[in-house]
């Protein structure tokens, strides 16, 4: 056999022997690989925990979807900025009224009403006055100035609405007879906690309800919300905030 007959086949067998070790590395890689059906998916990203838009109030129980307060059954917001509920006008802590907002006096239906209740107050012997009806924008300003000008503006907070959120300014809610929680505790103050609401009044700040309405007990400040609300609230004994869902806090 002449010696480049013999070199050739040297060679063809190093590269046959060479391709044979290759595909049985290559068979060893892909055997020791899992189906790709067994794969396990890698876990998405975590996201941040959501939070609560302007303008939405939270669930009302865990895990419930967040709900747009303009998204409730019956709520208004008017072209003039008021917030209204079933046709009430709604102002606390966290909704305001607009500066140029107000009817300029008592709402005539809370004239007739209030006489009605004095007139029924005074065949039981009792008397009630109104010391305090409709307030301008203006009006309550200068007022809690000089409330915070007097006891500072925490103290003030909880028994004065800042302007643009109290309810006298709606000409719906009036202060009677006495600014003082003792009030309540009077046989007048008594008769109008247990009648109000016949004429369409609530006691808008009860007493044990501030962490709620975000104002102290006010047994003298009644709100006219018809005999209807008024009822219903005061037989359930909620506030407007609960009735609604609605946070108020500044």
């Amino acid at each position: 056999m002449s010696r480049h007959r013999t070199d050739r086949r040297i060679t063809a067998g190093l590269v046959i022997g060479t391709v044979a070790i290759a595909l049985a590395i290559a068979a060893t890689v892909a055997g020791s690989r899992p189906a790709a059906s067994s794969r396990t998916p890698a876990a998405p990203p975590s996201s941040a925990a959501p939070t609560t838009p302007p303008g939405v109030l939270s669930g009302a129980s865990s895990g419930a979807a967040p709900t747009r307060i303009d998204q409730l059954a019956g709520v208004v917001f008017g072209s003039d900025g008021v917030l209204r509920i079933d046709g009430h006008v709604v102002v606390n802590k966290s909704f305001a009224l607009p500066p140029t907002f107000g009817p300029g006096a008592l709402d005539p239906a809370v004239d007739a009403a209030f006489a009605a209740m004095r007139a029924e107050a005074s065949a039981a012997g009792l008397s009630l006055w109104i010391l305090s009806g409709y307030r301008s924008h203006a009006h309550q300003a200068d007022n809690y100035n000089q409330r915070v000008a007097n006891v500072g503006q925490e103290v003030a907070d909880r028994g004065m609405a800042r302007p643009g959120h109290s309810e006298h300014q709606t000409g719906l809610a009036i202060d009677v007879n006495s600014l003082s929680t003792s009030f309540g505790a009077t046989p007048t103050g008594q008769w109008v906690a247990a009648n109000a609401h016949r004429f369409g009044f609530v006691i808008r700040y009860p007493d044990g309800k501030e962490g709620v309405t975000g104002f102290k007990y006010e047994p003298w400040h009644l709100r006219y919300l018809g005999v209807e609300l008024a009822t219903e609230l005061t037989t359930s004994g909620l506030t407007l905030e609960e009735r609604y869902g609605l946070p108020s806090a500044y």
